[in-house]
């Protein structure tokens, strides 16, 4: 146990310099800008990924009307649907385990005087069977979400720190 809290302390201090790096460098709010920082611990991968609604949705307040509602609803059901948002390495065989999502939007919070730039956040993680065998993931959402143009992507694992920009023409993380 004390050999792997002295893996996981470097790990968690490097994941959190890295969103730190990362939201510096994408600054407060950039449409068709997304981040996503992922971190391999063992057998488990996990996937922060963040960006403006509107990279998603089409717009980033509270729905107006039942075209709105329904792409919320939408947007949520596809984000949940793993296999359609990241793909990691097939022969590490991971499966999902588990997906939270956090928006305004979603929890109905929005209101007329913050009714603006809202955000979301999902955090994703997966316990992979075969984790020597993880070298890393294609980014899906491009498919499903037109308005995201860009993902910085950063990369903390035991063997390597990496980092790269995504888009719809080159969607494959590697470390």
């Amino acid at each position: 146990m004390r050999s792997s809290l002295r893996f996981l302390i470097p790990l968690a201090l490097a994941s959190l310099s890295i969103k730190s790096v990362a939201a510096h460098e994408l600054g407060p709010h950039v449409h068709g800008v997304a981040s996503l920082q992922v971190a391999v611990d063992g057998n488990i991968l996990t996937l922060d990924f963040s960006g403006p609604l509107d990279n998603l949705l089409g717009f980033e307040h509270a729905p107006r009307d039942d075209k709105q509602k329904a792409a919320v609803k939408n947007m949520v059901e596809t984000l949940h649907h793993t296999d359609g948002v990241f793909a990691p390495s097939p022969a590490a065989n991971c499966t999902s385990v588990s997906v939270k999502l956090e928006s305004s939007v979603l929890e109905a919070k929005l209101t007329s005087s913050n009714d603006g730039h809202a955000d979301i956040d999902g955090e994703y993680v997966f316990r992979c069977g075969h984790p020597e065998n993880l070298h890393g993931l294609e980014l899906k959402l491009f498919d499903s979400f037109h308005n995201l143009h860009q993902v910085e992507a950063q990369v903390a694992g035991p063997h390597t720190q990496t980092a790269a920009r995504l888009s719809p023409a080159q969607r494959n993380l590697s470390w």
